[in-house]
């Protein structure tokens, strides 16, 4: 899933857009049925969250993401391109020359 996604879902969970000081005590303790369990699998610090809130188009898992919202293809992001893809261009132009 994307960042964006948890971010959302703390706001929702606020009211508010979350500092990253929020964000943290949010994500480290969200209640899952009877047990706190942490968003990202460990608990994260407050550099960490103003971190995720500075790039919310970032992909990334989550234990309580349900299947519809989790992320299969990692190169959803508009600045990702294929490795491959890149260096045959770049061979192309050189050949070119």
């Amino acid at each position: 899933m994307m960042l964006g996604f948890v971010v959302r879902r703390c706001t929702v969970a606020l009211g508010h857009p979350p500092s990253p000081q929020e964000f943290a005590a949010w994500a480290n303790a969200t209640q899952d049925d009877d047990r706190s369990t942490c968003i990202f699998g460990r608990p994260i610090s407050e550099r960490e969250a103003a971190l995720i809130l500075r790039h919310p188009e970032r992909p990334v898992s989550a234990r309580s993401a349900a299947p519809h919202e989790q992320v299969n293809d990692a190169s959803t992001g508009a600045n990702v391109v294929s490795f491959e893809h890149a260096a045959k261009q770049r061979a192309s132009i050189r050949r070119g020359r």
